[in-house]
């Protein structure tokens, strides 16, 4: 469990659970959370097989806490961008890395960081009318956070690209049917808890091993070299007084 509560973790079994718990602001992120995540995914526990990001209250992540925006950050932006990014990717990067199944239950609304968060899962089970959405363009900046590789493997460029040209809303049921969500439940930590239990009836060892081998083949893999550099550009852009 984190200092303030803000990220809560517990294992049971051979599942380590991560819930975001910051249901007052819609689960928004902070940098700091982003440190907390790669230190969780950095410190699983022997004997875990299932890591499950979920969100408390009503949505499962609304992306970044702009409030973080006038309390240093983008000095620090300013200051080392290409470090600063670097960074903040680890939070979500280490999901993909470990060789756990890592599954995403999404309630609500998954937007910018949040949907980013639910990408770097293997697993998305979502509830009915929950909603996912990459809402950087409305500040003039691109998604940064290890997304756009998964989004475009999961979806295809000419989706992946009108979702993130225009920030736009799409549902569960639609990213469902594109192949982004796994399933949609009316309760999702039921749904998850029967996959999980399907899951370990076979060998784990073999699942690492497949997820390293789709890893390896996805045409994600650079990504999040290429979105720190196109984060950079749009930064220096909007330092400098340019058009956004």
């Amino acid at each position: 469990m984190s200092i303030d509560n803000r990220i809560l973790v517990e294992t049971v079994d051979d599942v380590l659970r991560v819930r975001l718990n910051r249901p007052e602001v819609r689960n928004a992120q902070t940098p700091a959370m982003w440190e907390e995540f790669a230190q969780i995914a950095g410190d699983i526990p022997a004997g875990v097989r299932f890591v499950v990001l979920s969100g408390e209250g009503q949505d499962f992540s609304a992306g970044l806490d702009r409030a973080v925006l006038g309390e240093g950050m983008l000095t620090d932006l300013q200051a080392d961008p290409d470090g600063f990014i670097a960074q903040a990717q680890e939070g979500f990067a280490r999901w993909t890395r470990i060789p756990q199944v890592v599954v995403a239950q999404v309630q609500g609304n998954a937007i910018g960081a949040g949907f980013q968060l639910a990408l770097a899962s293997d697993l998305i089970i979502a509830a009915p009318g929950a909603r996912f959405a990459m809402r950087e363009v409305s500040i003039g900046l691109v998604p940064d956070l290890g997304g756009t590789g998964a989004l475009v493997d999961a979806i295809g460029y000419r989706r992946a690209f009108a979702l993130c040209a225009s920030g736009a809303f799409i549902s569960a049921e639609q990213a469902h049917e594109w192949g982004l969500v796994h399933a949609i439940a009316e309760d999702p930590h039921a749904a998850t808890d029967e996959l999980l239990a399907n899951l370990r009836t076979l060998d784990g060892a073999t699942i690492a091993d497949i997820k390293a081998l789709l890893q390896a083949v996805a045409g994600d893999r650079d990504s999040w070299s290429k979105e720190r550099s196109a984060q950079i550009h749009r930064l220096a852009t909007l330092f400098s007084g340019g058009s956004a």
